[in-house]
């Protein structure tokens, strides 16, 4: 127990203690008191005494006293007598707030202790590079305000790269050179210091989304008998620079054959590739390449055309005089594969197989749009860069044979919705409700502004309802199961399906409120993917703009008002430029003005 009036050390402070019960009541100098509990102060002496005790006159022998003791252990009186000659109440004091401070005694478990040698010289080693790292760190702040950081200051700027690329959500050395921490300012400081450049796009790491393509195993071929259909001439036709190859057609004679690329054999229901492609949920296209949601294993195994012969999931679709849908058969097959480029497909399109699916093809469309669909026709750009690095933006050009191409993917992803609903098998549908009100449009260009703005969101569900903006009843995407993950899932369900038809023993199809719940998760991981796409297209453009600061070029009016919405064709951009109220779908000549790159925004002016 402390006696009364014994002197105690509380938190850094002298205090005279008097038992009060089953707690000590300590007096500091100011007077003020507290109850505390007796383990949580130390007792010094125990007194009894009057008052606290004034410090000692002379300066502690701190030095000389670490000389004689260093890495030993000793008393509290020890140390006083040491450094103040005695161990009266004023030295116990005086010596405790040495310690407090001090660099060559210290308290551990064992009580006090002298630093050995080796503990002091490692101690002074530890404080010198922290004021180095201070002193370092003050004159990375006075650079930084000024925003002439350099690159061996990543230590210092690390933390602002990280806010940059959405890793953290805050960095305190921006907001102690006066920036607002967010991403955007972020980017725009490092850019200003030279530190990034335009050509590092943040987006894809915003959005969270790998840097690299799966590496994980596929399994083995499931077992499901495939029927040999090398005989059929079958075509990929796609963009030239398409590395992917998911969809292939056919004719022979009496049905129309459309084969799709068949990576449900190998990336099963809750496989690792599975899972992964789940949490992508699409591939992931930019102007400096794709990141593919499957691993790449997945495309040299499945992409059609890639090889002699391709296993494919193959539509055999009859359809009636009039284009609808009257029979489908959907079968794993062995297909061979001539891959097209859109421009050395188009000749063909005159004569043999290739007319005939034409042909359906404008059937179809023509029967499509008197069922409602809307087709909106805005000319499209392609932002690349090319293999030297070189920023490139070009229109894309038309072509009917891709036309064609969409026509019998829609024909394909309406054949599955048809398919699956026959059977009643869970399968994620795709809907869209119909269009706002159309009768006023205006004409030209601007008319096809007004029209996109007319259209409803679409949604995915595992029940079927129409989608109004196709003009088809019932419509499910599979067309493309190697780069987006609801499309797989149909693929995955089909080939569950099919085994259980065939009598094989294999997983059963995934029931509705299981299918429902991965559609859900993929479609928000999918929204990521489209903004990713879209900000990194914007990002590159503006990189390209600030390289051609003397850009001009021709806006169309697509829209008037206060500020006008220009289209400008040669970019593939939409922008908002104050000008007097023009008529719709006017040309006017604009001029590229400046560019924020954090902000992704550009400014025009008419030329």
């Amino acid at each position: 127990m402390i006696p009364n009036g014994a002197l105690v050390y509380f938190k850094g402070k002298a205090a005279l203690a008097r038992n009060d019960k089953d707690r000590i009541e300590i007096q500091f100098s100011d007077r003020t008191t507290a109850r505390v509990r007796e383990k949580d102060v130390e007792l010094l002496c125990p007194g009894p005494l009057a008052s606290l005790p004034k410090l000692p006159a002379n300066a502690p022998e701190t030095e000389t006293a670490w000389e004689m003791t260093a890495g030993q252990s000793l008393s509290l009186a020890e140390l006083a007598d040491l450094l103040y000659g005695q161990a009266d109440a004023s030295s116990l004091l005086a010596s405790r707030q040495v310690l407090d401070d001090s660099k060559l005694f210290l308290i551990d478990d064992q009580g006090i202790r002298a630093r050995s040698s080796e503990e002091r010289l490692e101690l002074e080693r530890r404080e010198a590079r922290k004021a180095a790292e201070g002193a370092e760190r003050a004159a990375f702040l006075v650079r930084a305000r000024q925003k002439q950081a350099l690159a061996t200051d990543q230590r210092f700027w690390g933390e602002i790269e990280a806010l940059a690329l959405g890793n953290s959500a805050k960095s305190t050395v921006l907001r102690e050179i006066g920036q607002t921490e967010s991403m955007e300012a972020a980017q725009r400081w490092l850019l200003d210091c030279g530190l990034w450049t335009a050509y590092l796009n943040p987006h894809p790491a915003r959005a969270k989304h790998p840097a690299r393509a799966p590496d994980l195993p596929l399994v083995d071929d499931d077992g499901l008998p495939r029927t040999d259909l090398r005989q059929l001439e079958a075509w990929a036709i796609d963009n030239a620079w398409s590395h992917d190859p998911d969809d292939a057609i056919s004719w022979d004679g009496q049905n129309l054959w459309i084969h799709i690329a068949d990576p449900a054999a190998g990336v099963p229901p809750d496989s690792p590739a599975d899972r992964e492609a789940a949490n992508r949920a699409a591939t992931l296209y930019l102007p400096e390449g794709s990141i593919a949601m499957l691993p790449d294993a997945a495309l040299e195994r499945f992409g059609l055309g890639l090889s002699a012969e391709s296993p494919a999931l193959s539509f055999r679709i009859n359809l009636d005089d009039s284009g609808q849908i009257s029979e489908v058969a959907i079968m794993p097959s062995l297909v061979r594969v001539q891959r097209l480029s859109y421009d050395s497909a188009d000749p063909l399109l005159g004569s043999g197989p290739l007319a005939k699916m034409a042909a359906i093809a404008a059937q179809r469309l023509e029967l499509r749009r008197r069922n409602g669909a809307v087709d909106i026709d805005i000319p499209e750009t392609r932002v690349w860069l090319d293999g030297d690095g070189k920023i490139r933006i070009e229109p894309i050009s038309r072509y009917q044979s891709s036309g064609v191409v969409r026509e019998m993917m829609v024909l394909t992803s309406e054949a599955a919705a048809r398919w699956a609903f026959q059977r009643g098998l869970p399968f994620p549908y795709y809907s869209q409700e119909a269009p706002g009100n159309r009768d006023s449009l205006p004409e030209g260009l601007a008319g096809e502004f007004a029209k996109r703005r007319t259209m409803k969101a679409g949604k995915g569900g595992v029940q079927p309802h129409a989608h109004q903006g196709l003009g088809v009843s019932m419509y499910a995407q599979a067309s493309s199961p190697l780069r987006r993950y609801g499309d797989l899932l149909a693929h995955q369900q089909i080939r569950a399906a099919l085994a259980s038809e065939q009598g094989l023993t294999r997983p059963a199809p995934l029931p509705a409120d299981e299918l429902s719940l991965r559609l859900g998760l993929a479609a928000a991981q999918a929204s990521a993917v489209r903004k990713a796409e879209r900000d990194s297209t914007q990002h590159w453009t503006i990189a390209w703009l600030l390289e051609h600061p003397e850009w001009s070029g021709e806006g169309i009016v697509v829209q008037s008002g206060a500020d006008s919405n220009l289209f400008l064709p040669e970019l593939g951009l939409e922008t908002r430029v104050k000008l007097p109220d023009l008529p719709l779908n006017s040309v006017l000549p604009l001029k590229f003005l400046s560019a924020d790159l954090s902000n992704l925004e550009i400014r025009f002016a008419p030329a």
